[in-house]
């Protein structure tokens, strides 16, 4: 009987790895890759949810094996600074594109936003239904503040950008970003986001039913791969130096309709490299190059024992005691659950640098995102609710309109 069990049992888990391949993003491998971005929020909310919703100890093979998919796509086998990182679990692209405004109703050609660092802020600002600005259409329309039809309210951001060499340029009252470096947030986010595997962990090597210390073993695999992922994570770069302070503020228009409309305005230096090169992983020539390779390497070493960690686990799951097979098997349910979660409500961005900028900008508060060493940049952000895309493109027009203005005035 106890055979025919464990059978079923078995036969059980094959299916919640099945269900569970579908359900798993690559999201998952992100975080791994770039634990300074995706853990870097102490938020009491954010907290619980990584707790809870973010354990990697559940059927992640089909994600894992995507995702070294599209490291072969890219040409990262290929060897030292070979291969294209943008697009990849490195370095995801925001399929965006972005304009410089050069006058009234005149733009430059698009360019591709890439990862877009600021273009992600953005998405992460909510409707808070604001009071509304809104402008005419034309001469002929007679009164400014009647409100149009509401059909699909649009978000119109307005962001400022400029550089500051220290806290004192920046300002006392803005709240200090750092993604720079591993820090405490990054620790604490890394241990809590497998909390559930630790607590199930313990659960299995002291509970008098269960008492399978291989269970326990394998159930803090993914924190312990999580905490090595945190020593041999690329290096990124990082905001550049401050070479052109004689530049002027330019327009800047985000091509994002889905998520709003944004115009972002500060000098070149400040805003350019946030679409170009920010966050990329390093891959220097030389000894630092040699090195930044290895660390490409081990990273990518990492997620292909997360395509096998799940059949491992089955594995031993019929070798153990029953009582022992049934809690591995709940707590597999259990991490499928909390993937549909993750994907139904959108919580796979908890813990990252943009989610938390955005939530202070949302608050009226200038963020400073600066280097260790107090280079950084600060942002400020107005944000309009709007009932509908004319409304959007009316207020669009109405900033440059202000923009061009104001240059004009002595």
């Amino acid at each position: 009987m106890s055979n025919v069990m464990s059978n079923v049992l078995g036969a059980l888990g094959s299916v919640i790895g099945y269900l569970g391949a579908e359900a798993a993003t690559e999201s998952f491998f992100e975080r791994l890759l770039w634990p300074e971005r995706f853990y870097n929020d102490a938020n009491l909310f954010v907290l619980l949810t990584l707790s809870f919703f973010l354990p990697m100890a559940g059927p992640l093979h089909g994600a894992a094996l995507k995702t070294l998919d599209t490291f072969r796509k890219n040409g990262l086998y290929l060897g030292k600074r070979r291969g294209n990182m943008l697009g990849t679990t490195f370095f995801s692209d925001t399929e965006t594109k972005y304009f410089r405004l050069t006058g009234l109703n005149q733009t430059e050609e698009a360019k591709e936003s890439r990862n877009g660092f600021w273009v992600r802020v953005l998405r992460e600002v909510k409707c808070q239904n604001r009071p509304a600005r809104l402008h005419k259409r034309d001469s002929a329309e007679p009164v400014i503040g009647i409100i149009p039809p509401y059909r699909a309210t649009q978000l119109v951001h307005h962001l400022k950008l400029c550089y500051a060499k220290d806290a004192i340029a920046a300002d006392a009252d803005v709240i200090h970003v750092t993604e720079a470096s591993i820090g405490w947030r990054t620790v604490l986010g890394t241990v809590l986001s497998e909390f559930s595997s630790i607590a199930i962990a313990i659960t299995a090597a002291v509970g008098k039913p269960f008492e399978s210390y291989w269970l326990a073993g394998y159930l803090l695999v993914p924190v312990v791969m999580k905490l090595v992922a945190l020593f041999i994570s690329v290096r990124r770069e990082s905001i550049l130096d401050w070479i052109r302070p004689e530049h002027k503020d330019q327009l800047y228009e985000i091509d994002d309709p889905r998520h709003g409309y944004a115009i972002i305005q500060g000098p070149p230096d400040v805003v350019l490299q946030f679409f170009r090169h920010y966050g990329h992983p390093k891959r220097d020539r030389g000894a630092a190059g040699r090195r930044d390779r290895a660390r490409e390497v081990l990273s990518m070493g990492l997620i292909y024992l997360f395509v096998l960690y799940f059949p491992v686990g089955l594995i031993i799951s019929l070798w153990i005691a029953k009582n022992a097979q049934l809690l591995w098997l709940s707590f597999q349910v259990y991490t499928i659950l909390t993937m549909h979660a993750i994907r139904i409500v959108g919580w796979d961005n908890q813990g990252r640098t943009e989610a938390r900028v955005a939530r202070h900008l949302e608050q009226k508060r200038s963020v400073w995102l600066r280097r260790p060493d107090g280079l950084g940049i600060v942002a400020c952000l107005e944000t309009t609710d709007v009932p509908n895309v004319d409304s959007a493109k009316r207020e669009i027009d109405a900033i440059v309109r202000d923009y061009y203005q104001d240059r004009r005035t002595p």
